[in-house]
């Protein structure tokens, strides 16, 4: 692709696929004042096939002012949130390409929603800071090969920060040095494939205290910055990491990011899984910012933003539309929390709790995530999963293996419901098909019909998806349940008793139901 050639088009079919990204340096000297970054990123690619321009993505509103490859500065062509790059290396397997740039990022509207920098203060009036972009990329704040299949194997970020705040970033510190004109640099090193849009920052005047765990692979260092008159608050809040991590570290394998540790910093919005330097915001209230079920009052941002761990930040998205892999996973992962800390029925309580968030308006797979379905709504078709396989062994060695698989490796729909079927042994194309890529739920349809003195079932599904046969556990005498076997024929089923209403295990399943006469 040339210059000249340059089209919208090209760049959502572009040569990118051509280069492998293995590394990354990221610098940023932070101009508080101004809200503005100067910095530059030099990125390491691997050729995977022939290449005569890079294309590397940064918006528009930042000033590109020079590139490099292998320290030769070259011509450059910054539009359209892209930097083209004319590759002068073609016989090369190995690049190394450095963009030199700077500018004030984009405010962030609603974060972690609408993305962009925090810009904030604490109750001193100093400033306090950090950036979330998962929904924007991370091309509104820095230059990189912005691509969700394509994660940099290890990065190394150097902050340069007036004194007296610190910057707390993702992997582990390497170093602090003193930097001109009362400045300190900070260098953080992650050893781990990362997604771009995790690479975070956190700009406070923070209080430091950790502590170890002694988890699966030996021990994990927790680290936590909060502001300084939260820290005794932190101290005890913070405690319930350690059974959280544990319970984790039971139904989904070793935490995936040893060599990084695991960090809280306290952040001015909500929070984010940014990989191993989550964002808390939660302001150390129970629940989602004090609501919660009955008595079950786990913080919910530790919870959900640490489960991302696993699912999304280890297990992650080739592409947007399977953002459902992360958020119901995760999701999910707070129901599993429960009933280790709380019990089987307090697990249904608050599976109940997420049901009531389903809208059912538009399908999971989607580029658009116009609701939060994928959550709450994924959440339950993995509850419905583990009703249906009737093997709780199956079942939790499905999510660990899903896990152990995929371990930083980037994953679609597909790949997740073939690994399922493959560990399974059943067909659950149609299952997935139906909950999925439908808004609508499966409708249960049935009649009770009275033939001479005896009474009998007529059942049925109505579903979108071809071939959905999902069995279904229903009442049929007094509190006995039973499975049965609707498909897209009617069937009958002999009852003892007349009941002008079916009663299904409406706790394990998510359907709805249509009585037809």
């Amino acid at each position: 692709m040339s210059l000249t050639s340059y089209s919208q088009e090209l760049i959502v079919d572009d040569s990118r696929f051509c280069y492998d990204y293995t590394y990354s340096h990221l610098i940023i000297d932070f101009v508080l004042n101004e809200q503005k970054i100067i910095g530059s990123n030099t990125m390491h690619f691997q050729k995977k096939c022939e290449i005569d321009t890079f294309v590397i993505d940064l918006v528009s509103r930042m000033l590109v002012d020079s590139v490099l490859i292998a320290n030769q500065k070259v011509s450059f062509v910054h539009k359209k949130n892209t930097v083209l790059i004319p590759n002068p290396l073609i016989d090369k397997d190995d690049f190394v390409i450095s963009v030199f740039y700077q500018g004030q990022p984009q405010a962030a509207k609603r974060p972690p929603w609408e993305g962009g920098f925090v810009w904030s203060k604490d109750t001193n009036g100093l400033d306090w800071v950090g950036v979330a972009c998962q929904m924007d990329g991370a091309s509104i704040w820095w230059p990189t090969k912005d691509d969700l299949a394509d994660e940099p194997d290890s990065l190394r970020m150097t902050f340069t920060v007036d004194k007296p705040y610190i910057v707390i970033a993702n992997g582990k510190l390497q170093s602090v040095n003193d930097a001109s004109n009362n400045k300190r640099s900070f260098s953080w090193l992650v050893k781990n494939p990362i997604n771009t849009y995790n690479v975070t920052f956190n700009i406070a005047h923070y209080a430091h205290f950790n502590d170890t765990l002694n988890g699966n692979l030996g021990n994990l260092l927790l680290d936590y910055y909060v502001l300084p008159e939260h820290l005794e608050l932190a101290k005890k809040h913070f405690l319930q990491v350690d059974s959280m991590l544990y319970c984790f570290e039971n139904k989904f394998g070793p935490y995936p990011f040893y060599e990084d540790g695991y960090k809280l910093v306290e952040t001015p919005y909500l929070g984010m899984e940014h990989q191993s330097c989550i964002a808390y915001g939660n302001q150390y209230m129970k629940g989602y910012l004090g609501n919660y079920p009955q008595d079950i009052d786990f913080d919910f941002i530790i919870i959900h933003e640490t489960a991302h761990e696993w699912w999304g930040n280890s297990v992650s998205m080739k592409q947007k539309k399977d953002m459902w892999i992360h958020e119901a996973f995760a999701t999910y992962a707070e129901a599993l929390y429960v009933e280790d800390m709380y019990g089987y029925d307090k697990m249904l309580v608050y599976l109940n709790y997420q049901k009531k968030r389903i809208k059912n308006n538009h399908p999971i797979v989607s580029n658009l995530h116009l609701d939060t379905d994928m959550y709450y709504k994924g959440s339950w078709i993995l509850h419905t999963l583990r009703t249906i396989l009737r093997n709780d062994e199956q079942w939790f060695d499905i999510l660990k293996g899903l896990q152990l698989r995929y371990k930083h490796k980037n994953i679609g729909t597909k790949d997740v419901v073939q690994y399922i079927e493959s560990r399974c042994g059943y067909e659950l194309t149609p299952f997935f098909n139906q909950y999925l890529l439908d808004n609508k739920l499966p409708v249960l349809e049935y009649f009770i019909e009275q033939r001479k003195h005896k009474y009998f079932l007529q059942f049925r599904w109505n579903a979108s998806s071809v071939d959905f046969n999902m069995p279904l556990l229903v009442n049929l005498k007094s509190d006995i349940y039973k499975w049965i076997y609707p498909n897209s024929q009617w069937q009958e089923l002999e009852i003892r008793h007349n009941t002008d209403t079916l009663l299904v295990a409406k706790d394990l399943f998510l359907i709805n139901m249509l009585k037809v006469k």
